[in-house]
């Protein structure tokens, strides 16, 4: 699978499990279990040295997953501003609306 595969295909799910959770239809664990579960199959990929991501979709897709891990589950629920640029990330990633600015998202 190429990278640009990879992104297409999780870049949907993911997006969506974020609404999800953030609309409390989705327990925390399950969100996280997800995220873990992406980044352990980007890890299967053949490796490249390049960390720039190849597109804007890649970046704000990357720029979601890391904030899943940087925050916690109280911090991602209660902080607005975290909420909103979340949201703005899912909204891209489903192309129901416009590239967040500051999202700058590298390849792990």
């Amino acid at each position: 699978m190429i990278y640009r595969d990879y992104i297409a295909q999780h870049a949907i799910p993911l997006a969506r499990a974020v609404r999800h959770f953030l609309a409390r239809e989705m327990p925390y664990r399950q969100l996280e279990d997800m995220s873990w579960q992406l980044l352990s199959h980007w890890q299967t990929l053949p490796h490249i040295p390049d960390k720039q991501p190849a597109s804007t979709q890649e970046a704000v897709f990357w720029h979601l997953l890391h904030s899943l891990h940087q925050w916690d589950e109280q911090q991602l629920i209660t902080h607005a501003w975290l909420r909103l640029q979340l949201m703005a990330c899912a909204s891209f990633l489903t192309a129901e609306g416009p590239c967040p600015p500051h999202c700058i998202g590298s390849r792990p």
